[in-house]
């Protein structure tokens, strides 16, 4: 097949969740990087001027909209985790909801979080809370009650997997990666300005590769139909999916980074500063 036919098939079958084999095939092709590497780079402008409006919102109220997002986004988890945990929970709360509990957990946090300035620092402390409280109620049923939940070994690896690289993300914003700062404030601005933007024009290329590369792997589980082990019904690709989310929003960090460091070397200001991983920007 050509590779405009390749990338047709891509994006209609991606779009209508038609998941073959045929289209398995094209996602393996040379389409691919053509069809992901522009996905990428709209994906990231798209989130940059996410953030420039995250910005002006949040200057608008005069205060972090996380004083809002975080306690709804601690209560769905709430709510999620005392149904994963305690059946008779999960029954009443299916039947309120209509069986769309989960869709309800999920899809509430996201939307909250598209309105805040770092998603990614949401989304890191939320996956460790997680993370940490199923392993915790794990030891306990286990070593106090004798019985255990058999997810409770396979899905914290996943959410631990989804916040290394969401933290990732977050500390490009935070040029806390391979800065070389000791090293390149030696040059003057014109020479500082050139590394700088040489590092991020890499991490948008890196982008480009883990987008298309993860979105293989992620199709190929979707068809495959793989279940995260110790569960009946929850799809592997789940998360995987967010994989080629997290490395188009690294795109955009580095994208806001070319677009600061420029307005930096007009103002004549300092380029290269001290970073603090885990800091604010």
């Amino acid at each position: 097949m050509s590779i405009w036919s390749d990338a047709v098939t891509i994006v209609t079958a991606t779009l209508s969740g038609d998941i073959n084999f045929k289209v398995v095939q094209a996602y393996r092709s040379p389409a691919a990087w053509y069809v992901f590497g522009l996905i990428t780079l709209v994906g990231a402008v798209l989130f940059y001027y996410r953030e420039r409006w995250a910005e002006r919102f949040e200057e608008r109220l005069g205060y972090s909209v996380t004083k809002f997002t975080h306690p709804i986004i601690a209560l769905m988890l709430v709510i999620g985790l005392s149904a994963a945990f305690l059946p008779p929970v999960a029954q009443v709360l299916s039947t309120i909801t209509g069986d769309n509990l989960g869709l309800i957990v999920v899809l509430i946090p996201i939307l909250l979080m598209l309105i805040e300035r770092t998603p990614e620092r949401t989304i890191v402390i939320y996956c460790y809370i997680v993370m940490a409280a199923i392993i915790f109620i794990g030891v306990i049923q286990r070593f106090v009650f004798s019985v255990q939940v058999p997810w409770s070994t396979t899905i914290p690896p996943l959410l631990f997997m989804v916040m290394a690289w969401y933290g990732a993300a977050f500390n490009v914003r935070l040029r806390t990666h391979l800065s070389f700062t000791e090293f390149r404030t030696k040059f003057g601005p014109k020479g500082q300005l050139f590394w700088l933007t040489f590092d991020n024009f890499l991490w948008i290329l890196f982008c480009i590769i883990a987008v298309t590369t993860t979105s293989r792997v992620t199709v190929n589980t979707y068809d495959n139909f793989a279940i995260v082990l110790g569960t009946d019904d929850i799809m592997r690709w789940w998360f995987l999916v967010t994989m080629p989310v997290c490395f188009t929003l690294l795109a955009a960090r580095a994208l806001e980074n070319i677009v600061e460091d420029f307005a930096r070397y007009r103002r004549g200001d300092v380029l290269m500063e001290q970073a603090v991983i885990g800091g604010d920007t």
